[in-house]
C-alpha cells in the first residue's frame, strides 16, 4: 500500500487541532469518526483471525476442499478491502469537515510528516554505504 493510504489522517487532524483552527464541533465529530472506525477495525481484524484459523484447518486436511479455501481466501480478502475502503471513507468524511483554508493547512501538515518519515535511505544506508561489498 502506498504511503498516503498508511498515515492516520483523522489522527493528525486531531493531534493539530490548533494549528488547523479546529473548533469544539469539528473535534468532537473527527474523534467520533475515528472511534467509529477504530470499532470497525477491531471487529474486522478478529473476523480476519477467524478465517486465518478456518483456512489453516482447511489446509491442515488430507485433501483440502479446494472450493471451500477458495471461498474462505475470498471472504478473508473482501474484509480487508472493506477495511480499506471504510478508512478511506472515513478520511473524506473527516476532511469534509474542513473549511478551505484547513484543508491547505493540513495538507500542508501531512506533507511535512511524510518528509520528516522519508529520508529512509539515511536511517538505513545500503551495504555499498556502510563500506560493505554488495552481492
Amino acid at each position: 500500500r502506498g504511503a498516503r493510504e498508511d498515515r492516520p489522517v483523522i489522527s493528525q487532524m486531531l493531534n493539530n487541532k490548533e494549528a488547523l483552527g479546529l473548533s469544539s464541533d469539528q473535534v468532537r465529530r473527527l474523534e467520533q469518526l475515528r472511534d467509529n472506525f477504530q470499532r470497525l477495525t477491531i471487529r474486522n481484524e478478529a473476523d480476519l483471525r477467524i478465517l486465518e484459523l478456518d483456512i489453516a484447518a482447511l489446509l491442515n486436511s488430507d485433501t483440502v476442499d479446494m472450493a471451500k479455501l477458495e471461498a474462505k481466501m475470498r471472504e478473508e480478502e473482501k474484509l480487508r478491502t472493506d477495511l480499506r475502503v471504510a478508512r478511506m471513507r472515513a478520511i473524506e468524511q473527516g476532511k469534509a469537515l474542513l473549511n478551505a483554508d484547513q484543508k491547505k493547512k493540513l495538507t500542508e501538515l501531512l506533507r511535512q510528516s511524510l518528509t520528516l518519515r522519508s529520508p529512509a535511505a539515511s536511517q538505513n544506508p545500503s551495504a555499498t554505504e556502510r563500506g560493505q561489498p554488495s552481492r
